[in-house]
């Protein structure tokens, strides 16, 4: 079932950024957007639930954008990862946003997000204490301990893309590495494992 909720936002957020975003970064501003909104009252925690990836929280129903008609996906032949290969970009300029007050903090909200990396809103979701509290898979809504960290008490470093692109790979293979140790310890130490 279409989450109308999560396809409005990645619109609106798409509406902002016309050269488009990619993939993973794209996941983590719907994240950090939501809870931007949640943050200042103006959506439900329950208006979006993600799922623990290694690369932090993707909105479920993510990969339903695919199939939205007024949303554009291409591949970027140039990217050096794989799962970061699509660019997300609003196939149709002319889509209206009535709420005036939760436009203006969308904008805002993703305005301070274009200044950190992807690989920097990466780290500084894994420290969220939803996504640290759950396993890779896991579907869960905000917390209430989440809402209580802003985004703003995080400076952006700078980094060039290639540096970021080294930093994504990094975090996807400790959140691999992780995983695997987790289960085999789990195996060799039943008791011990969540």
């Amino acid at each position: 079932m279409k989450n109308q909720y999560l396809h409005l936002l990645a619109k609106q957020i798409l509406k902002l950024t016309p050269e488009g975003i990619t993939k993973v970064r794209f996941a983590k501003i719907l994240y950090f957007t939501h809870k931007g909104l949640v943050q200042e009252k103006l959506s439900s925690i329950k208006d979006m639930e993600f799922i623990r990836m290694p690369l932090g929280p993707v909105p479920v129903g993510f990969k339903g954008l695919a199939e939205d008609k007024e949303i554009k996906i291409d591949e970027v032949a140039t990217s050096p990862l794989v799962y970061d290969k699509q660019l997300y970009t609003l196939n149709d300029d002319g889509v209206d946003f009535t709420d005036e007050k939760r436009t203006v903090a969308i904008k805002r909200i993703v305005g301070q997000l274009a200044s950190f990396s992807t690989s920097e809103m990466v780290a500084i979701a894994h420290k969220e204490p939803s996504w640290m509290n759950h396993r890779n898979g896991d579907e869960y809504y905000i917390g209430v301990d989440d809402l209580k960290i802003a985004l703003t008490t995080t400076k952006s470093s700078g980094m060039n893309s290639e540096i970021d692109t080294q930093h994504l790979q990094a975090r996807l293979m400790e959140g691999m590495i992780d995983e695997i140790v987790e289960e085999s310890t789990s195996l060799e130490y039943p008791h011990s494992s969540k």
